[in-house]
């Protein structure tokens, strides 16, 4: 009886323990982690001012630990000097995978900018920065150890003055570390932006490191991490079958976004809006809004807030299909093409290394925002957009790819059966007096983007494009529908004229007969 009464003690004393025993955090990384520069990186540097946040909100409950060593990446052939670069190689690595952390937060390629380029040139095999990377994760795996793993997939930013300013490497390595990011079901963590907001202060002493302040932002942007829920990626209604649904992305700008709600004012629009409804009642049309991320199925009573347009198309598509339409609405006024476009897509080389679109390529890696942002062809949406998005006050830094990230990012890999695109007005003029086109150059190179991306967001291979062109008004913009039409051709895309057709209003811009160009741009999906 004593022996079983010591085993029960015994037993009881060892869950008490490891019920206490606190959560480990691991922070690998280069200098960025480790606080080179700080007066005293013991109580400045990022890993330990998370400790301290940590244990204001839970104290007692985890173990930060700085793992962090000065110049190292994630190659393991690259050298430094003498010696090997790769943070596989040191003891920091070593101490961090025998710790066997709970959780590892993970801070490394920066310092593979110089080595990163050579995989897009041939001079590297294409994703070897990818592997080497799962290589150094993989790590942290052994013993039957299961961490979670946070990744900087979005590094902290460069600024004016340091070697690889206004490069494209850290954008096109966004793609690669989103790769091993969902591979080892990492919570991404986006430390550009963050930074950006006093990019000028923090980066103050040499460029890329950050100051102690910096180094709280970094704190502080990894706890938001570790304590809230991410966005959520998308899936579609799972009571409409497969066989009995189309899904279609809705995407553009303020002739996308405006509902029927806004063109029920007279008694001519009052009877148009009716007769909408009554079909809408007829039909089964599913709507996802980026904004709040919610689903719902449309009613007369619900739908006079979405997207007219959108909502008139996807009646006509129902009727004509006796199919349920799915709408995957991603929208917003004023929202430029550079919105919907990843800061890869912009800053793609081919293998000489020249910008794929050098327009573009231009403006993702021009550090300041928007409204400061001279690469930007259109003052007006440089100034208005960001106000208009509703969630940024003025002066604050304006993501170049907010729509993308926000919107496109989380559904990416679903069944999609066709993109309607409805945008242009941002991007076909200066938008400031003398109102004069932008570039044909820079407006074939938004358009080709745009096509690639909306339709690479689909998990099925060249699905219809509707490319809505610009209708009639008082604007200069006979050379942007111009453009719209080559490119169409060009990607096998449909495009809409709504200009041939009589289409739009002479003195305003928001058309209110929205029936019309849903109803042509049905027609034109369909050859008629």
């Amino acid at each position: 009886m004593k022996r079983i009464v010591a085993a029960l003690l015994f037993a009881s004393i060892a869950a008490f323990s490891m019920a206490a025993e606190k959560v480990r955090v691991a922070c690998i990384g280069d200098s960025i982690t480790y606080g080179l520069g700080l007066p005293n990186r013991d109580i400045g540097s990022y890993p330990s001012q998370l400790q301290k946040l940590l244990d204001e909100k839970f104290p007692g409950e985890y173990e930060v630990r700085n793992f962090g060593n000065s110049g190292r990446g994630i190659y393991l052939d690259s050298m430094r000097g003498n010696e090997k670069r790769g943070f596989r190689y040191m003891p920091e690595h070593k101490a961090a995978v025998e710790w066997r952390p709970d959780i590892v937060i993970c801070n490394l390629g920066i310092n593979d900018n110089g080595e990163y380029i050579k995989e897009y040139s041939g001079e590297r095999n294409r994703g070897q920065f990818v592997r080497d990377y799962e290589a150094m994760l993989s790590d942290y795996r052994q013993d039957g150890n299961s961490p979670r793993f946070f990744i900087w997939t979005k590094l902290s930013p460069l600024a004016p003055g340091q070697r690889f300013y206004r490069s494209v490497e850290p954008f096109l390595m966004q793609a690669d570390l989103e790769t091993v990011a969902e591979k080892f079901n990492a919570r991404t963590i986006d430390m550009q932006a963050p930074l950006m907001e006093k990019m000028d202060e923090i980066f103050a002493r040499d460029k890329i490191h950050p100051n102690e302040e910096g180094a709280r932002i970094i704190a502080e942007t990894t706890f938001a991490a570790m304590t809230n829920e991410p966005l959520a990626k998308v899936s579609l209604p799972d009571d409409v079958p497969a066989d009995k649904r189309e899904v279609w992305l809705c995407a553009g700008q303020s002739n996308m976004q405006k509902g029927w709600g806004e063109f029920n004012r007279w008694p001519a629009e009052k009877e148009r809006v009716k007769g909408e409804m009554e079909k809408l009642a007829k039909v089964d049309i599913r709507f996802w809004d980026f904004n709040d991320g919610s689903w719902r199925r449309l009613t007369p009573e619900n739908a006079l807030r979405k997207s007219a347009f959108g909502v008139s198309f996807a009646i006509r598509r129902a009727m004509e299909t006796g199919k349920t339409v799915v709408m995957l609405y991603v929208a917003a006024g004023g929202a430029p093409t550079e919105s919907f476009l990843s800061e890869q897509t912009m800053c793609i080389v081919e293998k000489d290394r020249s910008p794929r679109y050098p327009c573009l390529a231009t403006i993702a890696t021009n550090r300041h925002r928007l409204d400061k942002n001279t690469d930007f062809p259109c003052a007006w949406v440089a100034r208005e957009y960001p106000r208009r998005r509703g969630n940024m006050d003025e002066g604050h830094w304006w993501p170049v790819s907010l729509m993308y990230d926000k919107g496109l990012k989380r559904l990416k890999g679903l069944p999609i059966d066709g993109v309607l695109w409805y945008q242009g007005e941002s991007n076909a003029t200066t938008c400031v007096a003398p109102d004069v086109p932008t570039s044909e150059k820079y407006q074939l190179e938004t358009l080709r983007a745009v096509v690639d991306e909306l339709r690479a967001v689909s998990s099925k291979s060249d699905v219809p494009f509707v490319m809505v062109g610009l209708p009639k008004m008082n604007r200069p913009w006979e050379q942007y529908r111009a453009v719209q039409a080559k490119v169409a051709k060009e990607k096998g895309a449909i495009f809409v004229d709504t200009f041939a057709a009589g289409l739009g209003e002479m003195h305003d811009v928001h058309p209110r007969d929205k029936v019309a160009f849903a109803e042509l741009a049905a027609k034109a999906l369909s050859g008629n």
